[in-house]
């Protein structure tokens, strides 16, 4: 009878406490998409852990007390990805148009070269995701090595580690030379201001002192965790390009409207190439504007809410805002052969300009910005390869803390209401391209408990990245400081190895990956109505491996013939 009585009582008790309105505002706003379990601090002031929670179509409610989330939006992965995309290369394009037919083959390679690459980079996604679905709101921990791997064994993960760390490290020592040669006159007029040049008898010094000193003051960026981290110094990269391209156009435009020349601006306009030599020549510079592949899953393991939809347009406006500004950058730079004593554009385009132009000089100094701000983008994904692969000492696995929690927060958490729109989500009401990743949104499912969650970027300490990007970065700048020009990096470059990064990979690892049963079976992209998007999709790869393969040999033999013999 006296348990009966107080069990009542306390019953009694805590249903007055639930009606009260302190109770009440205990709770979180039906509207809110995170929820903080905070400890009152009238009962014990102890910490208390935050929890993610995250409500899809389907009302189910995934979960990450992990204290690790996905950070990055689709404007600062876009972002990412164009500042690793678009840079010094772009200066090579006007060449590539003039020797294709800047009026007709040359523009449809660039656009079928931007198809291949938005295709190859929806390969990389949805052979990560035929593997593991992604979680909503934890960061993944997908490469391209790890992709590489799971189709083709350990042997061809360590071939791709090399790869990758080979593609950055040229890139950086291209990005250093072509640093180098635009910061020329700063550097001389430095020297010469300093009168250090009747001191200085080193030509090798004298030439190489402003790319060191950059070099230098960039090096602390290459030391960051994440690529999320350089979303503002991505956006400020291109826009630096816009002004430069709009410098490029601007005096293209004028010399058409201005000079003197009996003959009329569209002689110089061509369809096709003066000879096959040629069109092989171009197609590396077509190719090598798009390469960011090894990039691709490290941004997308950032991206938050990472759904079908939302990741098609992340894609989509990446690769053809670098088709549009290539575009016209391409055309116009061509064009200006008609202002040129030659009748012909340099591999570089503004050697071609004049060099105490004031409009070409503030196109060189945002282009000296747009390097300076690409090479953490080229540096990190070396450095973290470094450190995955053999430094494995120096990565520390993230733990979820475990936290006592008070009655009240035992009440509260089961109460957490769903979460509103993520950012972005006006964007998936955009419609997408008819492919894998044209589905109506559906729900992310939760990742297994014992799932690793270290994101692809490993974590370790400061002085670990600092130590292995210094090796990797100040290695890179003493060879571009032994290189004399630009072409020689880009030619090999972009008819070898880009070729086998961007394309032959990420087809025949998605061709053994989708061939493969996974858990993600019911995941959107491999629902029935997908079945006959995925055939034509491995078509599609085997046709690309089987072009791609020829030209990649026939491609390297001709840099290697231009590089060491010449026109001979």
């Amino acid at each position: 009878s006296f348990l009966t009585s107080t069990y009542q009582s306390t019953l009694l008790k805590l249903l007055r406490a639930i009606q009260t309105k302190k109770m009440e505002e205990a709770l979180l706003p039906p509207s809110n998409t995170t929820a903080t379990a905070t400890a009152a601090e009238e009962v014990d002031h102890q910490p208390v852990v935050t929890i993610t929670t995250a409500t899809y179509d389907n009302g189910d409610e995934e979960e990450n007390d992990t204290g690790v989330y996905r950070e990055g939006t689709i404007a600062s992965a876009r972002f990412n990805i164009l500042s690793t995309m678009v840079g010094g290369g772009c200066l090579s394009l006007p060449l590539a148009f003039q020797q294709s037919g800047n009026s007709l083959l040359g523009p449809l390679l660039l656009l079928l070269t931007a198809l291949i690459t938005d295709f190859c980079f929806r390969l990389l996604v949805a052979s990560a995701v035929h593997l593991k679905r992604p979680h909503s709101t934890r960061p993944g921990t997908d490469s391209f090595e790890s992709i590489t791997q799971e189709a083709f064994g350990p042997k061809a993960f360590i071939m791709s580690q090399l790869l990758v760390f080979f593609m950055c490290f040229f890139g950086a020592v291209g990005y250093s030379v072509l640093l180098r040669d635009m910061m020329e006159p700063v550097n001389d007029a430095i020297l010469e201001s300093l009168n250090l040049l009747t001191f200085i008898k080193s030509e090798w010094f004298t030439k190489n002192l402003t790319m060191f000193a950059v070099i230098l003051l960039v090096t602390p960026a290459t030391t960051l965790q994440t690529l999320t981290s350089l979303k503002n110094c991505g956006a400020m990269s291109m826009f630096s390009i816009f002004v430069l391209g709009s410098c490029i156009v601007f005096r293209s435009v004028q010399c058409q409207v201005n000079n003197p020349s009996p003959e009329p601006w569209y002689s110089y306009l061509t369809l096709f190439p003066d000879s096959p030599r040629e069109l092989l020549d171009a197609l590396p510079l077509y190719i090598s504007c798009f390469v960011c592949h090894y990039n691709i899953l490290p941004v997308h393991n950032e991206l938050q809410n990472p759904t079908p939809k939302r990741v098609s347009w992340w894609l989509r406006t990446t690769t053809w805002g670098a088709f549009g500004l290539y575009l016209i950058m391409g055309w116009t730079g061509s064009a200006y052969g008609h202002c040129t004593p030659t009748g012909k554009v340099h591999g570089n385009v503004l050697l071609d300009f004049d060099k105490k132009d004031p409009l070409l000089l503030v196109g060189r100094m945002c282009l000296a910005v747009t390097i300076t701000l690409a090479f953490p983008m080229l540096v990190i994904p070396g450095r973290d390869i470094i450190i995955r692969s053999y430094l494995p000492g120096s990565t520390t696995t993230a733990e979820t803390p475990v936290v006592e929690q008070s009655p009240a927060d035992d009440l509260r958490e089961p109460l957490l209401s769903a979460s509103s729109p993520e950012e972005g989500e006006e964007e998936d009401n955009e419609a997408a391209p008819d492919d894998e990743f044209n589905d109506e949104e559906a729900p992310l499912d939760t990742v297994s408990e014992n799932a690793n969650i270290d994101g692809a970027p490993p974590s370790s300490s400061y002085i670990v990245r600092l130590l292995v990007s210094i090796a990797i970065f100040w290695t890179a700048g003493t060879v571009a400081s032994l290189v004399d020009g630009i072409e020689v990096v880009w030619d090999l470059l972009g008819s070898s190895l880009s070729i086998l990064l961007s394309f032959l990979i990420p087809c025949g690892s998605y061709l053994v990956i989708t061939s493969k049963e996974t858990e993600a079976v019911s995941w959107p992209y491999d629902r029935d109505n997908n079945d006959g998007k995925r055939f034509w999709s491995r078509v599609l790869c085997w046709a690309l491996i089987g072009i791609f393969t020829p030209l990649m040999i026939v491609s390297t033999a001709n840099a290697v013939r231009n590089t060491f013999f010449g026109n001979n």
